[in-house]
């Protein structure tokens, strides 16, 4: 089974066309390709330094590490958390600043 292929669209008629300003028209009429002039074309071809390619390096080694880090080889840890509550007596920082006569008034 085959699909049907669309017809072209057909072409627009010459009254549909966008008109060209009388001026520019003789101007593309009279234009004569042998008045243009040679020019060489220079390509400049433009290598990174040796510290863009340091630095180049640098990032794909990082990426690579990254990309291959074995999870397996991390060891397991229990996180404490140390919470230093003011006792009662007043045993914080400021009381024994005072204490030792470092804060004068």
């Amino acid at each position: 089974m085959s699909c049907p292929v669309p017809a072209a669209p057909a072409p627009p008629a010459l009254k549909d066309l966008p008109k060209v300003a009388g001026d520019l028209k003789s101007e593309l009429e009279g234009f004569k390709s042998s008045k243009l002039k040679n020019a060489d074309t220079q390509e400049k071809i433009v290598l990174p330094s040796a510290e863009d390619v340091a630095q180049e390096r640098t990032h794909i080694a990082l990426m690579d590490g990254v990309e291959k880090f074995q999870t397996s080889t991390l060891k397991r840890t229990d996180t404490r958390e140390k919470i230093v509550l003011p006792t009662p007596q007043g045993n914080d920082l400021a009381t024994t600043l005072m204490e030792m006569d470092y804060m004068t008034c």
